[in-house]
């Protein structure tokens, strides 16, 4: 199934996980799994489902992994809210997961929550984890912010650091907003 949704072969992947569901019904990765190949085909009640099925079990470890999961296709969804309250669960789970943080991130920067985006947005920034697309959200969030020091020394880093990024590339027009 992952090898089928790795290549965007949709149906061959969910016929696969199916299958695989009726071999092993409880399997919460299977289930994670399964949930995000829905996701991956706007199908995002039946992805919560599967979601919320592999969180159900309490021995899953991988908790983290599926609410971020969960997260992201509820922000496909449209569904800010509830995709904020999974993407802090999480990071609560795993505040050291710079995708989490990142995700949390631009879902605060969204809904102009903007100290709250600046919190998880620097605690990447001033980490090894630190890329291109961080700096860039980061200039974002200052900029909204108002904070041009901040915003001028992330642009610097960008600029120094990923010179060829579609992120400079960006900055460089001013398409702040894109």
């Amino acid at each position: 199934g992952l090898i089928y949704l790795r290549l965007n072969d949709f149906a061959q992947a969910e016929e696969s996980f199916r299958r695989a569901q009726a071999l092993r019904p409880g399997d919460s990765s299977l289930l994670h799994n399964f949930g995000w190949l829905l996701c991956q085909q706007k199908k995002y009640v039946e992805a919560d489902q599967q979601f919320l099925r592999a969180l159900t079990n309490p021995g899953y470890v991988a908790r983290s992994k599926t609410l971020m999961a969960r997260g992201l296709c509820q922000v496909g969804a449209g569904q800010y809210a509830e995709a904020e309250q999974s993407l802090i669960k999480a990071y609560e789970l795993d505040a050291a997961n710079p995708v989490v943080g990142y995700h949390l991130s631009a879902l605060l920067l969204r809904r102009n929550e903007l100290s709250r985006a600046q919190f998880y947005i620097r605690r990447i920034n001033n980490s090894e984890y630190a890329n291109s697309e961080s700096l860039w959200l980061g200039i974002k969030v200052e900029r909204a912010l108002g904070d041009i020091v901040a915003s001028r020394q992330l642009a610097d880093q960008l600029r120094k650091r990923f010179p060829d990024s579609r992120e400079w590339g960006a900055f460089e027009r001013g398409a702040f907003n894109e």
